[in-house]
């Protein structure tokens, strides 16, 4: 609960006009309006006099516990008996790491991006036919970059920089100097992320990975740079 809304829920609780408030700690009603109003936030001798005029903690004045005094629990550990404090203690211990690790979820899965995934694969290997008729899923990664494509690779002819089971990001360019560059390549049906350099009668597509074979495609068969792959990343599972 916000303060403005705890505060005059206190007020109203005692039947108090926020005039009345304001004569029993010592300020003006316009600044009590202020605080309710949320135009406003009280000084700490304020505070510390609203907290003791409702007989409330400043924690619960503030909307930072549902627990009205701060000594609450202190009254009961000092009535149990030691057993149990020590099960109290364990139990609270226990509440709060678990709400320690979910505050931690909670901030890692708020730190994640969503990315549309593609999900035939790009080959880094033999190739990946394809058609225009593909589904999407999301994955999710901790950084947020920009990109036209997502896709998965598939293969190890790219390996040790890219990695089966990974997801490029690839981004469309136009006029753009392909020579030498990692692209995703419409080739024959097929789809490969290669290295590529242009030749007068067509296309290298080479791979990092010393075992494969440069491919050559012609320009007769017409093959394609989609784009430039420009990241490459493992997701990460939302927890």
């Amino acid at each position: 609960m916000k303060f403005s809304n705890r505060l005059k829920k206190l007020r109203k609780e005692l039947d108090l006009s926020q005039t009345e408030l304001a004569n029993k700690i010592g300020v003006s009603y316009q600044a009590i309006q202020k605080y309710e109003l949320e135009k406003g936030k009280p000084r700490a001798k304020n505070i510390e006099a609203l907290a003791n005029f409702f007989n409330v903690s400043i924690s619960y004045l503030l909307g930072e516990s549902n627990l009205r005094q701060g000594d609450k629990i202190t009254q009961i550990m000092e009535e149990l008996s030691i057993p149990r404090q020590e099960k109290t203690i364990n139990f609270a211990e226990n509440q709060l790491n678990e709400q320690t690790e979910e505050n931690k979820i909670i901030q890692f899965n708020a730190s994640l991006c969503p990315y549309r995934v593609i999900e035939q694969a790009l080959s880094a290997g033999t190739g990946f036919g394809y058609t225009d008729d593909v589904s999407y899923s999301t994955v999710y990664w901790h950084e947020e970059l920009k990109y036209d494509l997502a896709t998965w690779i598939n293969g190890n002819s790219m390996e040790p920089d890219f990695h089966n089971g990974e997801v490029v990001l690839i981004k469309k360019q136009d006029q753009a100097d392909y020579e030498g560059q990692v692209c995703a390549v419409d080739w024959d049906g097929n789809s490969y992320i290669k290295k590529v350099y242009m030749e007068e009668e067509g296309l290298v597509l080479r791979s990092i990975n010393p075992i494969y074979d440069d491919k050559f495609a012609s320009w007769d068969e017409q093959p394609r740079i989609i784009g430039i792959v420009t990241a490459h990343f493992k997701p990460e599972r939302k927890k």
